[in-house]
This record gives C-alpha cells, structure tokens and sequence, in this order.
C-alpha cells in the first residue's frame, strides 16, 4: 500500500493546511509586527536614532523587508491547500530572514556556541531549507509523501514508509557532504519515503523569539552598537535623497 492511502484526502489536507496556517498567521500578526504595522525588527532604527531623523540606517529596513514577504505570504492561508508546498514556502521565506540574522551575527562576531544555545530555530530553518535546495539522493525517490509533527497519520505512515526524513535524519545526512554515499544508498529509487516537516506553530513562535532576541542583543549591548553604527548608517541620507 502506498503512503498516500493512508495520508489525508485531498480535502481533508487542505483543512488542515489551511487551519494550521490560520494560526500561524495570527500568532506572526500578533508577535511579528508592531501596532503600526511594521516588523518588529524595525526597531533597530529607534536604537540608532535613525527614526526621524535625516539619517537611515539600513538594518531595521532590510530585515522587515524579509519579514513582510513572510508575513505576505501568511495572508494567503485560506488559499493553501498542500502540506508540501505550504511548508515549503514558509520554510524558504523563513530562511531568507535567517540569512540575514545570521549574516548579522557575523559581522558582529557573534560566539558560535551563544549562537546555538540562545537561537536554535535559526539552525533547524537553515538545515530544512538545504534540503528543499539541495534535495541530493532526496531527488531519486518516488512520489514522496508530506506529512507534519502531529499530525494523526504519522503512525501508520511511519509505519508503512521506507525512509522517514525528520529534523535527525537531515542533521545527519544534510550536514555537510560526507555522507552522501550512504545517504545514496538509502534513498536512491525509494518509493514510501516519508517527509515529516516540523510543527510549524513551534517554528514561528522560535522565530518571532529569535527577531526579538536579535533587537535586544544590538540594544544592549554598546560594543555590538558601534561596530554596527559605522557600517549600516548613512548621515544626511534622507538629506541627500531630498536634493537628488
């Protein structure tokens, strides 16, 4: 018997989808975005003193760029009717906002190990995205099946699957490269290959935590502050934009 047997209906998938999603796009209204309506993270401009002001600093404005196309794409949520393709997209606009977080905590030298205690949703995103972009022996399977933590099927689809794809399995197989010949062997013209995507709600709750914690660790802390300062606020920007 094949996976999708025992998975949802076609109806009964896009009821899921669509309650799930309802949620989440509440919980990242409500978490995300400011009562004025912009990101969280364009509070990064009250800790410059760029906010009306002459002077424009580009951190607060990149980083809401990202969090809108996330939030754009929730609005959509009693449109979606696919496990795959809801996850999927939520998981690559999430990633690009991680991008920049961690591209962030980069130029501030941020410690690796504050990093994977106090932002483990950043890490679990990014290794879920490398696996929709780099798919490897992934892309040798037979119609996979897409399923979610929590969901009521995931015993019988367990079960009945060849290959169960969870958070473990891409932490070991999607780390770097190195076991890519076993990862081959294990998949390669697989069908009953189960994909289990992580609950959602507990990812966007990580993640709104996560833009918070990021505002906080500039806002306190003085030194993070000024390395950011010289690099990211243009003086008189507004003033030169004016003349152009």
């Amino acid at each position: 018997m094949h996976l999708s047997e025992l998975s949802f209906t076609p109806e009964e998938e896009a009821e899921v989808v669509r309650e799930q999603f309802k949620e989440v796009y509440w919980i990242f209204e409500e978490r995300a975005i400011l009562d004025d309506g912009g990101p969280v993270m364009c509070e990064i401009h009250d800790i410059f003193g760029t906010y009306d002001s002459s002077h424009h600093n580009c951190l607060g404005c990149n980083f809401a760029d990202s969090t809108q196309l996330i939030a754009n794409f929730l609005r959509t949520y009693e449109l979606q009717d696919s496990i795959n393709y809801a996850y999927s997209t939520f998981v690559v606009l999430s990633y690009l906002l991680v991008e920049r977080i961690e591209t962030l905590f980069h130029i501030i030298k941020l410690e690796d190990q504050y990093r994977k205690q106090n932002f483990k949703v950043l890490m679990e995103i990014r290794r879920w995205a490398n696996f929709l972009k780099h798919p490897k022996a992934f892309l040798l399977t037979h119609h996979p099946t897409f399923s979610f933590e929590g969901s009521p099927k995931n015993k019988e689809l367990r079960k009945n699957a060849t290959e169960v794809i969870t958070y473990a399995f891409l932490d070991q197989f999607y780390m770097n490269d190195k076991q890519d010949g076993k990862l081959l062997k294990r998949l390669q013209n697989k069908e009953n290959v189960l994909v289990i995507f992580p609950d959602v709600v507990k990812v966007t709750d990580g993640l709104c935590k996560a833009m918070h914690d990021c505002v906080s660790l500039i806002r306190d802390n003085k030194v993070y502050r000024s390395i950011l300062e010289e690099r990211t606020t243009f003086r008189d920007y507004w003033i030169d934009q004016e003349e152009d």
